[in-house]
């Protein structure tokens, strides 16, 4: 949600970082076409990049359209990224909204830029308000859940540093509570940047203990079910330095609910896998009912794999109390074949959503990221089984020319069935085959509607041969 306000310039360069990070390395031209802007842009945001993060930056080499940077040993994602979120005019200006110095004049004083411009940003923010409904009767009225969740947001982006804890107790008795939470949830293990996360979390909903804060009930009986729940209530009762309302328990829920963590052991981690896929998921019906429909579209998908389970848990584990639409998280961008995948996708969760009356807003980035791993999986998938490819058609010429441009491209795991079939009603029962089937039909014999799931059947002519060829290979090389 809030990535699409962020300015272009600001976006781009924090994908590259974030790459870079992970990669150590960045093709120009490859990135420029991803992102679909010119070369020179893409190089001139690098330059940018190099000057704004020299600190952190051990050393850079170029060569041709390849940069390799390599960073300081220690730094972390998040430092890197806030020093160039920190540029963002709109994520400023939400700041400084939440920090009560709204008013033009301020904002001229406290940015030095023309008015002109604070008239232009200005607007941002109240189109941003105007989005999720927060402007009501020329009042700006933001729900307190949200509010905290928007300052979350700043404080993983640029930094915020409002309601900041200076004690010592307070910072001991967070610390303790996110340990008890690590100890007895199967050893787990919360980075440096997540601790941060639930830390400010903590420390703004002390800063904000006297704005009620309020879940309906049936989010808090839902919360109440999950073992983590009941570990966050019994971890914070044991701490007499954190004066909270009684709904922080929820709000704090929300904060470990939300974050990535891993275990000391794999074993552990499956067992944490387990029990919290079994609470989310498997007991609820409405989510299961989701497991069956993406299944059901995305016909090559095992709803059984560890790995799409983990990435539906990821997704799906964040909408509790619609907490999801500002959770910060890398930019994800995708290719065009993963923009269809990402519209299927988006497409089922919408119907869900509105099928079941859900009050959810999807973070489009999370979304994203779902459907990457889900496109990562279905190239595995598709890789581990092979296709059987049939030919369909009444003219033998047609049999032998087709077969002999077939031989030219398949080879193993997948085969081409040695019978002849003359029309599509000739074709074998598919249960009777343990491949997946593709049956190119002559389009004089051809008939739609005829595709099932273990069957895809494609139309060809002597003069789409080369074009159906081509799409069959893109298929069997796993989604082009």
């Amino acid at each position: 949600m809030l990535e699409k306000y962020i300015e272009k310039n600001i976006f781009r360069k924090v994908y590259i970082c974030e790459h870079v990070f992970e990669y150590q390395e960045i093709k120009i031209d490859e990135i420029a076409n991803l992102l679909d802007v010119s070369l020179p842009t893409i190089q001139h945001d690098i330059e940018c990049i190099l000057e704004q993060l020299d600190y952190f930056i051990d050393s850079v080499t170029k060569d041709h359209h390849l940069y390799k940077i390599l960073f300081k040993h220690g730094i972390t994602r998040t430092e890197l990224t806030q020093t160039i979120y920190s540029s963002s005019y709109f994520l400023r200006f939400l700041a400084h909204y939440f920090a009560g110095e709204f008013s033009s004049t301020q904002l001229v004083d406290n940015e030095f830029i023309s008015l002109s411009k604070v008239y232009a940003v200005k607007k941002q923010i109240l189109d941003f308000f105007k989005e999720n409904n927060y402007l009501k009767e020329k009042q700006i009225l933001i729900p307190e859940f949200d509010i905290r969740n928007l300052l979350l947001a700043l404080t993983r982006y640029i930094d915020w540093q409002g309601y900041e804890q200076q004690h010592t107790e307070v910072q001991n008795a967070i610390e303790e509570v996110i340990q008890f939470v690590e100890k007895n949830f199967f050893d787990r293990r919360y980075c440096i940047d997540e601790r941060k996360y639930i830390t400010r979390g903590i420390e703004i909903a002390m800063g904000r203990v006297d704005f009620p804060l309020t879940f309906p009930k049936i989010e808090r009986q839902e919360a109440e079910k999950k073992p983590l729940f009941q570990l966050v209530k019994t971890g914070l009762a044991m701490q007499k330095n954190l004066h909270l309302q009684e709904a922080d328990t929820y709000f704090i829920f929300s904060l470990f609910n939300s974050r990535n963590y891993t275990n000391s052991t794999i074993d552990l981690f499956k067992k944490d896998f387990a029990i919290v896929y079994k609470s989310f998921v498997q007991k609820n019906p409405f989510l299961q009912e989701l497991v069956v429909d993406i299944a059901a579209h995305i016909c090559a998908l095992d709803s059984e794999d560890e790995i799409f389970q983990q990435a539906f848990l990821q997704l799906m584990r964040t909408t509790w109390a619609d907490g999801q639409v500002f959770l910060p998280e890398s930019l994800q961008i995708l290719t065009p074949k993963q923009k269809e995948l990402y519209t299927l996708i988006l497409e089922i969760l919408e119907n869900w959503r509105i099928r079941h009356n859900f009050s959810i807003r999807w973070n489009c980035n999370l979304i994203s990221k779902f459907t990457k791993s889900i496109y990562v999986l279905l190239q595995k998938n598709c890789k581990c089984t092979p296709k059987e490819i049939f030919i369909v058609s009444d003219n033998s010429f047609k049999q032998m020319y087709y077969r002999q441009r077939l031989m030219e491209v398949v080879h193993a795991p997948h085969k081409v069935n040695v019978a002849i079939y003359h029309s599509l009603a000739e074709l074998k029962n598919e249960f009777l085959y343990s491949c997946e089937r593709i049956v190119l039909c002559d389009a004089s014999v051809y008939q739609s509607g005829q595709d099932t799931k273990k069957t895809v059947i494609l139309p060809i002519s002597l003069r789409s041969t080369d074009q159906v060829i081509s799409e069959l290979t893109q298929k069997l090389a796993l989604l082009g």
